[in-house]
Parts: structure tokens; C-alpha cells; sequence
């Protein structure tokens, strides 16, 4: 599954997008408009408008007339602050993005030189033997540098060791793309998606459900424990419309589905925590992952079978919240969750 070519920005400058935004805003409605308030040719107009679109904050439902979108409006009435936050949610969420920074995840210190990144691009893209390919690289690079998730050390390219304070978990738009490819070629996002393809309307109900608990407090506490756990631990959090939350740490892939609990509830929400966690590891073509169960509170006497269950039966690990700053799990999986403990603690 190859991204389109016109979903692959040729616009360097984040600040000059940003002037794009603020220059439709400002009644600028075709990009020979953009090009005279940038001060630049027509072409590159034309570049620095379509970067705005893949961004979401500019659409043009007519021919060469802009406008904003509703993303678009909230951006420009956003303070500074908050519209660093807004942009680097913007560039993180692109496709090409989603798909980059695994990439570059997946070489770890090791890095990445542009030639590689340029034979990346060429594969995954419809640009394949495009004179473009360099020109598109530039702008991965340069988007990734201004928001703080790419440095270069020599001739390589590395990715951040963790996400910006602002943005603790990369939420990825699309349910048919790998949240962390464990191969990096045609073949492997060619199958998420056309196994998301197949289960779609399944899809749209898990959807729905996480939709739904999300919205619960205590899910959302438990998101934020995990993602902050994860961020510490010097990897980068991500999750989908359906998948809690995922991340790569000492070389292992990690599936997390956080369940509220309480006593009368535990056994079914367990059930089905693990249920979803075999669903996304098939869906995410991963078949290496582990699978991790979190749930609000520590299981009552009379069903802590279900940690034997799932810890030696079933292979999957299992955490809970401790205090609502530490996360405890079991002495048998102290070395596979070891990055989210907190001070040295967190087993038992």
C-alpha cells in the first residue's frame, strides 16, 4: 500500500506553513494569493498549500479556492503555546509521518543516512524513481527536526528518544496502518491494511467500544500512567482509534488494553482485555508482540487465579494500578515491564 504522491509535502519551512495557514485565514484563497504573501513562485504556492492540507488545517472543496478547516480555525485562535502543541500533533499524525518514524525507530542509535531515507521514501510512496524523492526527503526531515523528534548525528539521521513534553502519545488516524511494522516493505502494510479491509465492520465496533471507554475516567487515568511510564522509559507511546496503546522497548514490541475494574467486574473485563489484545497482534501483523492487560485495581482474593491464568496459561502480562503514580504487576513478569516501573518499584 503505497502512499500518494500528493500526501508527501515538498515544503521545508513548518514556519512557512504556519504563514500559509495565516495567510488563508487572512482572506488569501488560491495559492498564486499565498505565493505573492510567502514571497515565493507560484509553484511553491502550490507546495506550501498542500503541506497545510496534509496537516488538516487548509481545504480547497473548489478549484483553487482555500479555506480553513475547523482544525484550521482552531489552530489560528490558539495561543503560541498551544499552537506548538497543535502543530506537532499535526505533523505526527500525517501518514507519511506515521509511516516514517518507525522506520527510523527501527534503527534505533544506529540511524538512518538520507540515501537510505530517500530508498524508503521511493518504496512506500508513488513517487518510485521520481527526481521529487530528494526534495520530498528534505521536508521529512526538516518537519521532524522543528518539532524536536529527529536529530542528526554525522551523516545519519536518529530518531528522538522520546516524544515532546506536549504530546505524549502519537495517535495514529488510520486503522489500516502498522503501528510498528516489524518489516519495513510493501508487503507488511499491504497486509494491515487488507486485514483491516476484512474485518472493517468489525472495526467499526471496536471503535465504537474504545470510543466509549475512553470516555471513562479511570481509563484515562490509565492511559496517561502507562503513556508517562512509557515516555520515562525513553520510548514513544502510540495507539490507534482501537488500540489502547503500543510501544517498542528494549527491542520488544508491547500491545497494552486498559480496562476500568472493580469486583463485580473484573472477570468479564479481563475476558475481553484479553480477547482484543490476540485481535490487535493478528490485525497489526505482529505476531511477536506481548500483550499486556492493565486494569484499574488490584483483583479481589477470590480471582487471582486470572493473573495464573494470564501469566502462565495464556503467555500475556498483566499491571494495575498502585497508587495512581506507580503501576504493580506480578514477580514472573518483573523483567518484561521493568521500563514502567517507577524508582526501582512496581513489582511484588
Amino acid at each position: 500500500m503505497t502512499i500518494p504522491s500528493r500526501d508527501v509535502p515538498q515544503a521545508d519551512d513548518l514556519s512557512e506553513v504556519v504563514r500559509t495557514v495565516e495567510a488563508v485565514s487572512a482572506g488569501a484563497r488560491t495559492f498564486q494569493d499565498i505565493a505573492n504573501i510567502l514571497a515565493k513562485d507560484p509553484r511553491q504556492g502550490r507546495y506550501y498549500r498542500r503541506a497545510a492540507e496534509i496537516l488538516g488545517f487548509v481545504r480547497t472543496p473548489t478549484h483553487n479556492r482555500s479555506v480553513l478547516t475547523s482544525a484550521g480555525r482552531h489552530f489560528i485562535a490558539a495561543s503560541r503555546n498551544e499552537r506548538k502543541e497543535i502543530l506537532t500533533r499535526a505533523v505526527l499524525s500525517s501518514r507519511l509521518i506515521e509511516r516514517v518514524i518507525p522506520f527510523l525507530e527501527s534503527r534505533g542509535t544506529e540511524g538512518v543516512t538520507r540515501d537510505e531515507l530517500e530508498d524508503f521514501l521511493g518504496k512506500i510512496t508513488d513517487d518510485a524513481g521520481s527526481s521529487m524523492i530528494p526534495r520530498r526527503v528534505s521536508s521529512v526531515v526538516s518537519w521532524l527536526g522543528s518539532i524536536g523528534m529527529l536529530r542528526r548525528q554525522g551523516y545519519t539521521y536518529q530518531i528522538a528518544n522520546a516524544l515532546p513534553d506536549s504530546v505524549p502519545i502519537v495517535e495514529y488516524e488510520a486503522v489500516d496502518e502498522p503501528l510498528f511494522p516489524e518489516r519495513h516493505d510493501l508487503v507488511t502494510y499491504q497486509k494491515v491494511a487488507e486485514r483491516a479491509r476484512r474485518a472493517s465492520g468489525y472495526l467499526t465496533v471496536l471503535v465504537d467500544e474504545a470510543t466509549r471507554e475512553r470516555a471513562n475516567n479511570a481509563h484515562r487515568m490509565l492511559t496517561n500512567l502507562v503513556a508517562d511510564k512509557i515516555r520515562a522509559a525513553g520510548s514513544i507511546a502510540k495507539r490507534n482509534k482501537y488500540i489502547d496503546m503500543s510501544t517498542v522497548w528494549n527491542d520488544s514490541l508491547y500491545f497494552f488494553e486498559m480496562k476500568s475494574t472493580r469486583n463485580q467486574n473484573a472477570h468479564s473485563q479481563i475476558r475481553h482485555a484479553v480477547s482484543q489484545l490476540y485481535e490487535y497482534r493478528y490485525l497489526q501483523e505482529t505476531p511477536s508482540a506481548k500483550l499486556v492487560v492493565v486494569i484499574e485495581n488490584p483483583l479481589p482474593e477470590q480471582k487471582k487465579w486470572l493473573v495464573d491464568y494470564i501469566v502462565r496459561d495464556r503467555g500475556l502480562l498483566i499491571a494495575w494500578d498502585g497508587d495512581r503514580q506507580t503501576l504493580r504487576y506480578p514477580n514472573e513478569v518483573a523483567e518484561e515491564l521493568r521500563f514502567l516501573r517507577d524508582n526501582g518499584a512496581g513489582h511484588r
